[in-house]
């Protein structure tokens, strides 16, 4: 492992923020240009933990022109690269941010004062930005940006916060697939608090099967251990909300039920294709880093 420091100034941080990088190169200097717009310097702890990267991502991030802390490993884990930028971070509350995805300094700020005035878990609101994708993946993310149920979640927005209270609800990150999705299940419903602010920008897959292999990795996590039976139960409670929000949101319109019947297939092909035990859109071989590669290319 090697570690690289740049300054971060004289003043108490604000907020620590965390980014877990594998092999982000393209987008990780959009990410930190964006969170250091809006901040005064020294307000934000910024930890970039680059692990497994086999492209440029710890160069581009230390040569931001941003005061970050850069840590390498070895090994190509998230749930590694959390436990590490956990240890090496000074300050509460604490963000966890994707690298893939764009959130504003002021907008971390604004989560980092609710949290320090007395929330547990906390997030901005989220846009997806699908202007490069198909059409069926549009109207993916069209239903999902009206399902109330999932727009209230910690998960699927490329960051959370938590504040030192709300992370004493865990100890170290466990070997898990879907660490927002886990985080979220500690949490009861009105613990979560969505921040009025400006939201975070997720760039969604292109293709159905960049979309599929991102949902693939979704519903892995859902079924990890760990949670413990008060989390199932909110699992169960979740997907029957989810449920709901589907046939509300079908009998809105021709065009919202057409966008609701895409969301449900998509969901049941992955589902299916998990049940089978095999990869759906993909050879039968496990692939243990999923992710879509396709939001991270220049259009």
């Amino acid at each position: 492992m090697r570690r690289g420091d740049q300054p971060l100034g004289v003043r108490e941080p604000l907020a620590s923020v965390v980014i877990p990088a594998h092999n982000e190169a393209e987008v990780i200097g959009r990410c930190l240009d964006a969170l250091f717009t809006g901040v005064e310097p020294g307000e934000l702890e910024v930890i970039v933990v680059c692990n497994g990267c086999g492209d440029q991502t710890a160069t581009v991030a230390r040569s931001s022109g941003h005061p970050v802390r850069v840590i390498e490993l070895q090994t190509a884990s998230k749930a590694a690269a959390l436990r590490e930028g956990d240890m090496a971070a000074r300050s509460f509350p604490r963000l966890y941010l994707d690298a893939d995805v764009v959130l504003s300094g002021s907008s971390a700020r604004k989560v980092a004062e609710r949290l320090n005035a007395g929330a547990v878990a906390a997030r901005p609101p989220v846009v997806y930005s699908a202007s490069q994708s198909s059409a069926p993946v549009r109207s993916y993310f069209r239903a999902r940006s009206h399902m109330p149920s999932l727009l209230g979640a910690l998960w699927g927005a490329g960051v959370y916060g938590l504040s030192a209270a709300g992370r004493a609800r865990f100890g170290a990150f466990p070997d898990i697939t879907a660490d927002d999705l886990w985080v979220n299940l500690l949490f009861e419903l009105d613990e979560v608090e969505i921040v009025e602010c400006e939201p975070v920008v997720v760039t969604v897959p292109r293709r159905t099967r960049d979309l599929v292999r991102v949902l693939r990795r979704a519903y892995k996590g859902k079924t990890e251990n760990g949670v413990g039976f008060s989390g199932e139960n909110r699992a169960r409670e979740t997907t029957l909300t989810t449920l709901h929000d589907l046939r509300r949101l079908a009998a809105s319109g021709p065009a919202a039920a057409l966008d609701a019947a895409t969301f449900a297939a998509f969901a049941a092909r992955v589902r299916v294709g998990l049940a089978l035990g095999t990869a759906v859109g993909s050879s039968a071989v496990a692939v243990r880093w999923e992710r879509d590669e396709s939001s991270r290319r220049a259009p």
